[in-house]
Parts: C-alpha cells; sequence; structure tokens
C-alpha cells in the first residue's frame, strides 16, 4: 500500500537560532553528521532555551533530513542525555502512522532512488533546496512491520559489511607498509 509521506508522518522545518557560548540544547547542524552518523567529538553547539525552542526539542525516533545544500540525508534522533534541536537546515519527521518504523522511512529517504528524485528537483541555484511539499508528496510503500524491520536490519547489515571491507583494506595497506618499510631498511 503505498502512501504520501504528509499522509503518515508530521513534516516541520528546524529552528535557526544563533550559537551561543553557553547554553542548555544542542544545536544540531548538518556539518555535525558524516555519512550520516553524528560526530560526537568537538564542540557542540548550543542555544538557550526558551518557550519559543521548547516547541523544537527533539523526540526519541524523530528524522532529521538535510534538506540545503547538496549534501541531503536522513538520520533518526536518539534522545541523548543533553536535549537538542534541529537547524533550519533540517526538516522534523515524526512518525504518526501505527504499524510504521521510523527506521524505515529513514532508509527509504536515504535510497538512492528518493535522493536522486529530489536533487533533481531542488529549487535554488547557489544553495540547492528540497521544499517540504516535494517531501510530503513523496509516495512510500507501507509493508508489513516485519518486513520494514527485515529491510532496515539488512540495510544495517550490507553497510556493516561496507565498514568491514574498509577496515580490511585499510590494516592490509598497513601490513604491506610495515612490510615494504622493514625490507627497505635491511638492504642498508
Amino acid at each position: 500500500m503505498y502512501s504520501k509521506l504528509k499522509e503518515i508522518v508530521d513534516i516541520q522545518s528546524g529552528i535557526y537560532e544563533k550559537i551561543r557560548s553557553e547554553g542548555s540544547v544542542l544545536y544540531l547542524q548538518v556539518s555535525d553528521f558524516k555519512n550520516g552518523e553524528y560526530l560526537k567529538a568537538g564542540i557542540k553547539p548550543m542555544i538557550m532555551l526558551d518557550d519559543r525552542v521548547n516547541k523544537y526539542i527533539l523526540k526519541d525516533k524523530d528524522l532529521l533530513f538535510a534538506a540545503k545544500g547538496t549534501s541531503n540525508f536522513c538520520v533518526m534522533y536518539r534522545s541523548h542525555e543533553e536535549k537538542a534541536v534541529a537547524s533550519s537546515s533540517f526538516f522534523v519527521l515524526r512518525v504518526v502512522e501505527q504499524g510504521l518504523d521510523p527506521e524505515y522511512v529513514c532508509w527509504f529517504l536515504n535510497t538512492p532512488h528518493v535522493l536522486t528524485f529530489l536533487r533533481t528537483h531542488a529549487v535554488g541555484t547557489s544553495i540547492p533546496s528540497i521544499t517540504k511539499k516535494m517531501l510530503a508528496d513523496l509516495e512510500i510503500n507501507i509493508l508489513p512491520l516485519p518486513k520494514q524491520r527485515l529491510i532496515v536490519e539488512y540495510n544495517n547489515l550490507q553497510n556493516r559489511e561496507v565498514e568491514l571491507h574498509a577496515l580490511i583494506a585499510q590494516k592490509k595497506r598497513l601490513v604491506t607498509d610495515h612490510l615494504l618499510y622493514n625490507v627497505t631498511n635491511k638492504t642498508k
């Protein structure tokens, strides 16, 4: 069964705030992510919590879709010790449909077919932007929940396989470099 995203998720824009040296709320920006993973190290941009900001506090399993620029991706927010909001470079999607796994929606939004479609139809010349309407009108195939979870698990295993292959290649280079270094030193 196909549904438009707007029928199964609430979509709202992130918030624009000035970063402060001291704050009580983590301010998530596109630059805080690499390959869809949150970079925990480094300085964390913060903002102050007030009534206006409080409406934008992220909930566990909210989806953040990077809609501005050429690096579009979707990540699922996991509650951390500190409260967080998404910057205005993101759309925040909150699943409202029963029987729909947020991880499945995130997987769907990260598929090459969907990202290519969205990038092709992005507006703006210097900074391409995916509009809320474009995102809301996307059609997603709602599979039974066990199949959704199977797809997510399979995707996670594929991603882990890619990571392991890269790690193996890196280790092989280190071994080769070590052997080459030891061989050249012994010939001198």
